[in-house]
């Protein structure tokens, strides 16, 4: 709730403007009762002509009308408070993730944030275009209307007081009870939404295995469970609803059986009098429960926010850099360095140097952080203790843009755009360079593959390629990196799941890289790391050994335990 309100104190204009026009709302229903005790006075008590009547009609109209138009104005107000709320807060969240964009699409499903920035964001609206401006409205106008009832007839007036307060315990109490169904309700959406994401996208894989029907079936009871909670909400508002209609009632009730007793026992009070409080002590009770409304509407807000807040308020670890200029090939070093990922994970003891033009492999065991030191290497995570140094100078000296247009990172699933097979490796628009272009296809093991599509490199390859085989799209990455001329390149596992006979060509593509750049290689096959200059074993988020192949071949138990029976055959 606090955090919601102090977007809402952001928007000083519009809260003054809600206070204002409560105020005229309050005016304009006092006006409007007071008109209809005279004009009935006047007919059934005075029996005064109609024509006499007209002024008091002309006012009454008038006041109806001005009513309805300040209402409308508030209403605006909330409706403008919460498209600005709304549009601060959907920057805020693109201002987060843009800030580490690489660490942001490694975190959480793509469905997940997409429905954080849409839907989520979405269901703040309730919140200040209804809820805030209803909070303001039903402070200032039973207070006005307290006020008008009291200096009329005490009494009455105390029986509002006493009575009020038992409309928002009521929805303090049914809050306390949806808030927890609230939560679930919201994660059960963002939930249906990441799955249903993840199976459209891996629909073809679901047919091939026999799998569509079991999903159909997983995503309809999920459904199931999404609908089940939201009903579960609304029961709870439907039963509080006639516990505030009840208190209404008595409250009303008890107003005029102390307006008869007066009236007819005591005989202290006029027709006049009487008809204006109970004209009224509907309007009082009625902007006390609007409130309500609101609040069943707002509370649906807070599930949400919550979710956002926690986002925002992740504090991710941004990697430094400066302005300096990235001229000769890079030399990495890393010391003492330390990283620990969603606190479940840490890697420690982190002590190495890259030299330039040196072929680097990491290998380990599965999950034990040979992809998040890459990450590090690549400058897509910074480290928690410890300095990364390029060229002997701290990584923090160099731009970010002159690291990234002189680094090349090749995962195991590369994504390629919509578009030709030359734009996705130029990654550029407009003219490109035809020779590098040829060049870059050919060493990257292309060029028969290319020369077979109906208009080769202008051939357009579909939105992430999916008309490609993996060992195609791995080598159109290659292309682009051998396109872009970088001096280091990162692989992640570039030959995992593919064919001999693919992973030859890409293994030869790799071989070409390696006579221009330095090359850092996150790898499990013994002929790809055989060769590099030195190899790194990780184990449990620590370095355990680093040397040659024969090196490790001797004094690394581990390093025999994974190449196991592997023998190394051909030159490189």
């Amino acid at each position: 709730m606090k955090w919601l309100q102090s977007w809402a104190m952001k928007e000083k204009g519009v809260l003054v403007g809600n206070i204002i026009f409560s105020l005229f709302i309050s005016f304009a229903i006092i006006i409007q009762s007071a008109m209809i005790v005279k004009v009935v006075d006047a007919v059934f008590i005075n029996k005064n002509s109609f024509q006499s009547l007209l002024p008091l009609f002309g006012i009454l109209i008038g006041a109806i009308v001005l009513r309805v138009l300040f209402n409308s104005w508030n209403n605006y107000l909330g409706v403008k408070m919460s498209m600005r709320v709304k549009k601060k807060v959907r920057q805020a969240l693109l201002r987060k993730w843009e800030k580490n964009p690489l660490q942001s699409s490694m975190k959480g499903q793509a469905g997940s944030k997409v429905t954080m920035l849409v839907e989520m964001i979405d269901q703040l609206e309730s919140f200040y275009r209804d809820y805030m401006p209803q909070v303001i409205k039903s402070i200032i106008v039973p207070i006005v209307l307290l006020v008008a009832v009291t200096m009329t007839h005490f009494y009455s007036g105390l029986i509002l007081l006493f009575t009020a307060p038992l409309i928002p315990v009521a929805y303090i109490i049914v809050g306390m009870q949806t808030q927890k169904k609230s939560e679930k309700q919201l994660m059960e959406l963002s939930n249906f939404s990441g799955k249903f994401l993840d199976l459209v996208q891996g629909l073809q894989t679901l047919k091939l295995f026999g799998q569509g029907k079991k999903q159909r079936d997983e995503l309809e009871k999920s459904n199931r469970t999404f609908q089940k909670s939201t009903m579960g909400i609304l029961k709870v508002a439907f039963a509080s609803t006639f516990f505030i209609e009840l208190v209404v009632t008595l409250g009303i009730g008890l107003i005029a059986i102390e307006i008869a007793y007066q009236m007819i026992t005591f005989e202290t009070m006029h027709f006049a009098e009487a008809f204006f409080i109970l004209a009224i002590a509907p309007e009082f009770y009625n902007s006390i429960k609007d409130l309500g409304s609101a609040f069943h509407t707002g509370r649906g807000s807070m599930a949400a926010a919550e979710v956002i807040e926690k986002e925002l308020n992740t504090q991710d670890q941004p990697v430094q850099w400066g302005e300096g200029t990235l001229r000769e090939l890079p030399k990495l070093e890393i010391k003492n360095g330390q990283f620990s990922y969603d606190e479940h994970f840490t890697m420690k003891d982190l002590n190495f140097v890259i030299e330039p033009k040196s072929r680097v492999a990491i290998i380990g065991p599965t999950g034990q952080g040979k992809s998040t030191l890459l990450n590090i290497l690549s400058g897509v995570y910074e480290l928690e203790q410890g300095e990364i140094f390029i060229n002997d100078k701290l990584r923090s000296h160099y731009s970010q843009d002159q690291w990234f247009s002189g680094m090349s990172y090749i995962s195991q699933n590369p994504y390629l755009f919509t578009g030709t097979v030359a734009e996705n490796i130029a990654m550029a628009q407009g003219e490109f360079d035809e020779n590098r272009m040829a060049e870059s296809i050919k060493l990257a093991q292309l060029d028969q593959w290319v020369e077979s599509l109906p208009n080769g490199v202008h051939t357009k390859i579909g939105e992430g390629g999916r008309a490609l085989s993996g060992g195609e799209k791995q080598r159109v990455a290659i292309a682009r990196a051998f396109y872009k001329q970088p001096k280091i390149v990162f692989f992640d596992e570039p030959t995992m799941g593919l064919d001999l006979q693919t992973e030859q060509l890409l293994q030869n593509a790799m071989d070409a890289f390696a006579k221009t750049t330095t090359m850092v290689t996150v790898a499990h096959r013994l002929h790809t790391i055989v060769n590099a200059d030195q190899i790194i074993v990780v184990n449990k988020g620590c370095i355990e050994m680093i040397g040659t192949h024969t090196q490790l071949q001797k004094e690394s138990t581990l390093y025999r335990e994974m190449i196991g029976g592997e023998q190394y055959e051909g030159t490189h």
